[in-house]
């Protein structure tokens, strides 16, 4: 197993295409396919159901892809600390970050960041919240972008709110509320319900029961998945329903619709986590530009 093929399944999984998946990484589609498919046979799995010329995460996929992305981030971030160390490389700063903020808030920030520290450089890594936290703790993430946590982590870290994101439900597209233009949380309280595992996203399943019983349920939570595209995968297939911060519609996700939530809509808090430490001049100039980019989102979404 090669990084060079983890990187192009990454690509692949987040694009669900393998031309979209070639170009960004600036390869041929048959090269990306090839080695895509040596890293299946090397697994003895596929990794993805191909149907109709386009390409789905199997079971598998959706299990190996939050694995794979930190079998990448603990590889750089080792080889990083070894040349700041012991070789002449410059301090880079290290951001982690969740899936769907890279586009409008993480790319957007780094970019003015580097016109106005030319010579600093700053590494992205694209993690679930506990893999985040662990690698604060380890001095391996200068800061992290990510959702709610439980009042246990936050002792812990220095936590500076960025937003306040609407929460939307996730149903199957054949699902009997599918065509609606908003619903109520409350008329799903007869349904099966898909979490995200406290183990990779620390307080999500208190929060969804929070949710629920705020909207006078108990969720019956059936499933629980180690990351966003797994737990669209889960609803797709049949598992349950589920919540997902609405600015999380961007994500593929085939089969299944992402549908607001009528008033009182629940929202999820996104938060800029950092070590309790002074910060370098460089990294306030980076937690500067995200917390001035996260208010002028929240302030253009409805």
């Amino acid at each position: 197993m090669e990084f060079h093929q983890l990187r192009y399944f990454i690509a692949a999984a987040e694009d669900l295409s393998i031309s979209g998946a070639a170009k960004r990484l600036h390869v041929t589609q048959p090269a990306l396919s090839r080695q895509i498919a040596v890293l299946e046979a090397e697994l003895g799995v596929a990794l993805f159901d191909r149907i109709r010329k386009r390409i789905h995460l199997t079971d598998a996929g959706r299990f190996f892809l939050p694995k794979a992305r930190q079998i990448v981030c603990d590889a750089e971030t080792g080889a990083q600390q070894l040349r700041e160390q012991f070789g002449k490389a410059r301090r880079t700063l290290r951001l982690g970050f969740l899936t769907p903020f890279l586009d409008d808030l993480v790319a957007p920030a780094v970019r003015e960041f580097r016109q106005r520290h030319p010579n600093a450089q700053v590494s992205l890594f694209e993690l679930p919240p506990r893999a985040q936290l662990d690698r604060l703790r380890n001095h391996e993430l200068d800061a992290a972008i990510l959702g709610n946590l439980d009042e246990r982590d936050r002792a812990h870290f220095d936590i500076r709110r960025l937003s306040r994101n609407k929460m939307a439900a996730v149903l199957p597209e054949d699902h009997a509320l599918a065509k609606k233009k908003s619903i109520k949380l409350a008329a799903l309280k007869h349904e099966r319900w898909v979490s995200l595992s406290d183990a990779f996203f620390p307080g999500r399943r208190e929060f969804l029961r929070g949710m629920c019983q705020a909207a006078g349920f108990e969720p019956n939570i059936v499933s629980e998945v180690d990351s966003l595209s797994m737990m669209l995968g889960a609803v797709t297939s049949g598992e349950g329903v589920a919540v997902i911060p609405a600015h999380a519609g961007k994500l593929p996700h085939g089969g299944c619709v992402i549908i607001p939530l009528a008033g009182p809509v629940p929202t999820a808090e996104l938060l800029l986590v950092l070590p309790k430490q002074e910060p370098s001049r460089e990294l306030k100039t980076l937690t500067t530009l995200i917390a001035e980019l996260a208010a002028q989102l929240a302030q253009e979404r409805p």
